[in-house]
């Protein structure tokens, strides 16, 4: 388990990790690591707030991306801080690389909260690699299905980093 950061100090902590802002909750009240509120999803990408503390985010801030959101050049999750986006690429299972599969049942919404347009594609399906790409920022965008997109298509990243390209994809070691 990854030392949470004193940046998250004021963040709920469910078996070692620091929820993050967006995390949905179920009907009985527990947080649902990997479901978004959509709400606050919604809220951090058009108010430029990191998904995983809710502050506001500075001149630097990071889109954590699947392989399939990179040619679309956007994404509905929301941007990170610098010290968010370090601390999810490590305590993220899925971002790390410890999980070789997608959840396999839907997540037990609670009241009032809808699940992601293309959550049904998702279930049990293979991980994807996961990219990090820092930008000095990004355009807010209403995305195909309805949700507000992070979107980067017209400004250059200052950088574009692998985070398990090598673990979902033996033999590449880079995209």
């Amino acid at each position: 388990m990854p030392l949470i950061p004193l940046w998250l100090a004021h963040r709920p902590v469910l078996g070692g990790l620091a929820v993050p802002w967006i995390t949905a909750r179920g009907v009985d009240g527990r947080y649902l690591f990997g479901a978004l509120d959509g709400v606050r999803q919604q809220q951090a990408v058009w108010q430029h707030r990191c998904q995983v503390c809710g502050r506001r985010l500075g001149d630097r801030s990071i889109l954590l991306m699947r392989l399939s959101d990179l040619g679309r050049q956007s994404t509905t999750e929301p941007a990170l801080d610098p010290v968010c986006a370090a601390y999810s690429a490590v305590a993220c299972p899925m971002i790390a690389g410890r999980m070789a599969r997608c959840r396999s049942t839907p997540a037990p919404l609670g009241h009032g909260l809808a699940a992601a347009v293309d959550q049904s594609a998702r279930l049990g399906a293979p991980a994807e690699p996961w990219f990090a790409i820092w930008l000095h920022r990004y355009e807010p965008i209403d995305g195909p299905n309805g949700q507000p997109h992070a979107s980067y298509r017209n400004i250059r990243p200052l950088r574009l980093r692998p985070i398990t390209w090598r673990h979902c994809c033996p033999g590449n070691h880079r995209p």
